[in-house]
Formats: C-alpha cells, sequence, structure tokens
C-alpha cells in the first residue's frame, strides 16, 4: 500500500466541501442512507449564547472578534478553535494538525458564523479514467454555515460526487427539493444578505451518512450547537471547479 504523505496530501486536497440532500420528502430518507452504528445524538442541554448569535454548549464557546487582528482574519487563532473543537469531540490531536489544517471565514469577517476548517487526507488524480477518489476530515464551529455552492467539470475530470459520514456532532445538510428550514436554521447576512437558494434539508447525526442527491446541484450546510466533525469522500476535488451562489464569496475564494 502506497504511504500517503499527510503535509502533500492536504496542499493537493485544497478546501472541499460537504452537501446535500435529495429533491423530495421521500427520497430524502434513501439519500441520507441508514446510521451506520449505535451513536446516539449529542446532547444539547446548556446552551449558551455566543457573540454572534449562534448557541453552544456551556464549555465551547467563541466569540467572532478573537478571530481579526486588526480587521484581518487570524488564521492562527482559527485554527486554535478547530484544535478546542477536536480536543472537546475528542478526535485525535496528532503532532502536525494544526499545520496541516487549512481554515478559512471566505472573506466574510463572520468566521463563527461562516467558514470552514478542513485537512485533506488523498486526493488522488494519477488515473483520470474513472479511478480517481479524495477523503478529508471537515470541521464547523458550532452553528457555522459553510456556504451554498455547487461543481462544475474542471481540469479534465468528471464533475465532484460527494458523501459525508458524520464522525462528532451534527450538521444540518441542505440542497434541491421542497423548503423546509426550521426556526432554528438562521442564515447569516453575512451570506447573500441572510439568504440561501435551496431550502430542502435534514439533520445528519453521529453515525449516518448523507450523498450528493445530484450532481451539480447546489447545497450548503450548518452545523449543530456542538459543532461538527466529519468526514468527505468523493471522486476528486479541484478548488477551480467549485462555484459559490454568493458573488463576493466566490470572488474571494476563486482568488485565494
Amino acid at each position: 500500500m502506497e504511504k500517503i504523505n499527510r503535509r502533500s496530501a492536504l496542499l493537493a486536497a485544497g478546501a472541499a466541501f460537504a452537501g446535500v440532500v435529495a429533491g423530495t420528502a421521500s427520497e430524502s430518507e434513501a439519500a441520507f442512507g441508514r446510521r451506520r452504528n449505535s451513536a446516539k445524538p449529542n446532547e444539547q442541554a446548556g446552551q449558551k449564547t455566543q457573540t454572534s448569535g449562534r448557541p453552544t454548549p456551556a464549555g465551547l464557546r467563541f466569540n467572532n472578534e478573537d478571530f481579526y487582528t486588526d480587521g484581518k482574519f487570524n488564521v492562527d487563532k482559527a485554527k486554535d478553535a478547530i484544535i478546542e473543537l477536536c480536543r472537546y469531540f475528542k478526535y485525535p490531536i496528532f503532532s502536525d494538525l494544526k499545520d496541516l489544517l487549512w481554515v478559512s471565514d471566505y472573506g466574510t469577517g463572520r468566521f463563527t458564523e461562516l467558514g470552514l476548517a478542513c485537512i485533506g487526507i488523498v486526493n488522488h488524480d494519477k488515473d483520470k479514467l474513472g479511478q480517481t477518489f479524495m477523503m478529508q476530515d471537515l470541521f464547523l464551529l458550532p452553528g457555522q454555515m459553510l456556504p451554498e455552492h455547487w461543481h462544475i467539470k474542471g481540469d479534465g475530470i468528471a464533475v465532484k460526487n460527494e458523501g459525508w459520514f458524520i464522525r462528532w456532532g451534527k450538521s444540518f445538510i441542505v440542497g434541491i427539493g421542497s423548503p423546509n428550514l426550521p426556526p432554528e436554521i438562521k442564515i447569516p447576512e453575512c451570506h447573500m444578505g441572510g439568504t440561501v437558494e435551496v431550502k430542502h434539508g435534514k439533520w445528519v447525526n453521529a453515525g449516518e451518512y448523507a450523498q450528493l442527491a445530484k450532481i451539480e446541484s447546489k447545497h450548503w450546510q450548518m452545523a449543530g450547537p456542538e459543532g461538527c466533525i466529519l468526514t468527505e469522500v468523493a471522486n476528486l476535488h479541484t478548488n477551480s471547479a467549485v462555484r459559490h451562489n454568493d458573488p463576493a464569496i466566490n470572488d474571494h475564494f476563486l482568488k485565494n
């Protein structure tokens, strides 16, 4: 078996993303699959409210202003917050975890409300004749939104097809279908003035798997009150083939 260099894998994988649900309520059950183990959803008792208005449990609280120095996104502090999230869930803290983390606020200045952290494990493209595969871990802070986006064909490969296994916490995963957003899902103002296009979703808990319902469809997600750590699997990811629905976020992502 070929040994994977994690640092090289991260650079290759870049920033990949989560998604999405089926087009109808009946299809949704099939799209999300079934619980893969006996893990129970995380308890939500004792919640507090952070500065951004996002609910967080006691003992895990983040203030948006702490992630900015002279108005600039402080990557180091953002990584520290992800390490704290990992400790909270008892995710393995290996020696170079912080170095390997990729973090972004997508240029919004509202990291606690909208952002992402990830570690690329493998992004295999040695054979572009259907033998590509990718895997990475994604990290979302409590109530943090991963922006609405979709994937197009790029770099001579097929359009990205993906699925997500929730390991800790839970996430409300949203895509195409009849609108059913629950009251607790509040779109931050920094994302298209508090709006999204697709509004059909479902809570996906620890031990459950979600699959992209339709290739090239728009999707986004929002972590539950404890945050979320999930593993994404796909055929291949390329940053150049990602498109975001928010023009400012799309501009920032493609230029950085």
